[in-house]
């Protein structure tokens, strides 16, 4: 594997590098700072970050820059080699890709947190390479009619990664192996994509708690009333959202009594295969981010643009449906909203009369064989 070693001090990881060098790893040692261009043009597989206690008036660690752009640029699993590892854990969540090593005369930690990221380390390779294949393959695909309907290179060149873009998201939605199975969370974009609010987004009340569920409401109105990047101007002044609830709250309001048996009989394979039930829409929980609930597509309320953000009474983006699942949510509502209402109708009726004109039928069909 390829260890990038990011350090302010690199005699001070000499033995650990050659100690790993030894055993057959590629090394190679940076200083803080130039971090972006040693892992462009290195590629590593892991970053071994030192991070250390920076000076107070700035009130943070030196070398959580060189983390940032590791997080940001080019993901890659990291181990934080430092005398104080837990310093980086204020900087961004526990994450299976970040590990942590004490630094110091004794490497077995460090060889360790090495040995235990080599599997997910295989499995990006695997992941980037598949990717890469699909967006040649797409590339290969857009090119010639990018060139014959553009005449400037610099026109062929936007929309050739645009198309390709757009079909390289098609591509790998297609390539399902069969018998695959999404897990429930796959139904999230998380964090949401865009800086525009869209159908399906996920809000939270800033100053909520991520485990309650009636602190969260689902975005309905249409995406493109919404845009407001690019100098546009939203077709809509509010935003129509439907508030969440817990799941029991949400089973007793369409009179399904939360039994096991009930559930177990009425809920999850016919309510879950079509997406929603009644006014009722379930929605899976995001580990550590959204809790399972449901989405009441009868208590609605509109949000003003100005009630999007971080401050006190305010809802900010947390996920969004990623497609099929966000038309899912505009055609839940639709079935609630569009419907027409219709009279009171004797249906015991009209269902005899329906069963004795197919009993007739049948009987003709029978007769003219």
């Amino acid at each position: 594997m390829k260890l990038l070693f990011i350090d302010d001090q690199p005699d001070s990881i000499a033995p650990a590098v050659r100690a790993l060098a030894a055993r057959g790893e590629e090394c190679q040692i940076s200083s803080f700072g130039n971090t972006e261009n040693n892992i462009n043009q290195f590629r590593p597989d892991i970053v071994v970050l030192d991070v250390l206690e920076g000076p107070p008036a700035e009130q943070r660690a030196t070398g959580l820059e060189d983390y940032d752009v590791v997080w940001n640029e080019r993901f890659c699993p990291v181990v934080v080699y430092s005398a104080q590892p837990e310093l980086a854990t204020e900087r961004h969540p526990l994450h299976p890709f970040v590990k942590s090593a004490q630094k110091g005369r004794d490497i077995s930690q460090l060889t360790g947190a090495i040995d235990e990221l080599r599997p997910n380390v295989e499995s990006l390779r695997d992941a980037e390479q598949h990717v890469q294949k699909q967006f040649a393959t797409a590339l290969r695909d857009v090119a010639p009619y990018a060139f014959e309907a553009f005449e400037t290179f610099e026109d062929k060149i936007r929309a050739i990664t645009r198309s390709a873009r757009r079909r390289l998201a098609a591509l790998m939605d297609a390539e399902f192996a069969p018998g695959e199975k999404l897990a429930p969370w796959e139904h999230y974009l998380h964090p949401p994509i865009g800086n525009d609010v869209q159908l399906g987004d996920i809000l939270m009340k800033a100053d909520g708690d991520k485990n309650e569920p009636t602190d969260f409401r689902i975005v309905l109105s249409p995406s493109c009333d919404l845009v407001a990047s690019g100098g546009r101007t939203p077709k809509v002044s509010r935003i129509l959202i439907a508030r969440c609830c817990t799941m029991l709250a949400g089973l007793k309001l369409i009179n399904l009594q939360p039994s096991k048996t009930s559930i177990g009989k009425r809920f999850p394979e016919p309510v879950l295969t079509q997406g929603y039930l009644e006014a009722l829409l379930p929605m899976p929980s995001l580990p550590g981010r959204l809790p399972c609930m449901a989405a009441n597509l009868r208590d609605l309320e509109l949000l003003g643009f100005d009630r999007l953000g971080n401050a006190a009474n305010q809802f900010r983006r947390v996920a969004s449906m990623d497609s099929p699942f966000r038309e899912l949510v505009s055609w839940s509502y639709l079935q609630v909203a569009g419907r027409p209402g219709l009279p009171d109708r004797d249906v015991e009726k009209w269902h005899e009369e329906i069963v004795a004109a197919c009993v007739k039928q049948e009987a003709k069909n029978n007769a003219a064989v």
